[in-house]
């Protein structure tokens, strides 16, 4: 089948992936720049940043499979798998991108077509045949036998009414249920190396941070450089204030607990950081409608559930095509 997955987060890409190992024809599109969603990596001023997710567990024999990939290709390597004097912080191994959280997105992309900075304006339905059309000018308008959409909630629903879509009302209910936390992220570059320990993080050091993490510790970046993830309710307080007004405090806690001063920093609005109330399901399927949903707001907040949502996906679509 001829398929599109929209939206190259871990779980599109992770769907994607699977549809094309299975020989479908698959298209992911991306309305960003490149893929990995939330396991987001950026240079900046010779450092290289994980601002988004910082990690991934390795727990379902599925993922263990994508791990193997992953380290084959050199993609991946351990994280941590305790921080030191953090007896509340659960055990279990961590892994991390080998050049950034986006590198194992970038290994599932080699196996389909990626179509980025494409902003789907509409889609439509008709005579069993998918048609998505972009909102630029100019931009190919894609066909597809099956859909997939592992885009937020919000952003589908907002899919669905600008082209005048809707599943059942059921379905509908529980995709308007569905909730995300916000998180404020800040880029920062040091001007020497932090206090901190490997591996180099701390978690929830006041209320209004819920991660601070020195990537050049981590190992993915030369150049000192941090990043700080805000609470959801600092994030929720500050979501439209100026940069000016909700950046400073952090940056002042950042740097008393990590013994530097931030020399320039960037942020970074992450507006679904978290699912807090999800679908109730891993994913969403007809086969008479040729759709399928998935995300982290169907899987859960963890990368490996997203993930896992993902491989649901696909697992669903390739069950009915009558393939092993």
């Amino acid at each position: 089948m001829k398929i599109v997955v929209i939206g190259a987060g871990i779980s599109g890409s992770v769907c994607a992936w699977k549809l094309a190992k299975d020989g479908h024809d698959v298209t992911l599109v991306e309305k960003g720049r490149g893929v990995g969603g939330r396991m987001a990596t950026r240079r900046m001023e010779g450092a290289r940043i994980d601002h988004g997710a910082q990690f991934f567990t390795v727990r379902d024999p599925r993922m263990v499979e994508l791990l193997s990939l992953w380290q084959y290709e050199k993609a991946v390597i351990p994280w941590y798998d305790h921080i030191p004097g953090r007896p509340d912080v659960p055990k279990g191994q961590r892994y991390r991108g080998s050049e950034g959280m986006t590198s194992p997105a970038k290994i599932l992309a080699k196996e389909f077509t990626v179509e980025t900075s494409f902003f789907l304006q509409r889609i439509e339905h008709k005579k069993n045949i998918w048609t998505l059309h972009p909102k630029e000018d100019g931009q190919r308008t894609l066909e597809a036998d099956h859909l997939v959409l592992t885009i937020p909630s919000i952003q589908l629903l907002e899919l669905f009414q600008r082209s005048d879509y809707e599943l059942d009302e059921d379905t509908m209910i529980r995709l308007r249920s569905i909730r995300h936390t916000r998180c404020l992220a800040v880029l920062g570059i040091m001007d020497r190396p932090s206090s901190l320990e490997s591996p180099g993080t701390l978690t929830h050091p006041v209320p209004e941070i819920d991660w601070i993490s020195d990537n050049q510790i981590k190992g993915i970046s030369q150049k000192p450089a941090c990043t700080i993830h805000a609470s959801d309710e600092y994030s929720q307080k500050f979501w439209n204030a100026s940069d000016s007004e909700r950046v400073p405090s952090l940056l002042s806690i950042a740097e008393e607990n990590l013994n530097v001063k931030i020399m320039s920093w960037s942020s970074h609005r992450w507006g679904f950081a978290k699912p807090v109330v999800t679908f109730g399901a891993t994913h969403w399927h007809s086969s008479p409608r040729g759709i399928t949903l998935a995300g982290d707001g169907f899987g859960g907040e963890r990368i490996e559930k997203a993930a896992m949502s993902g491989w649901d996906a696909a697992a669903a679509i390739i069950g009915e095509t009558g393939n092993p």
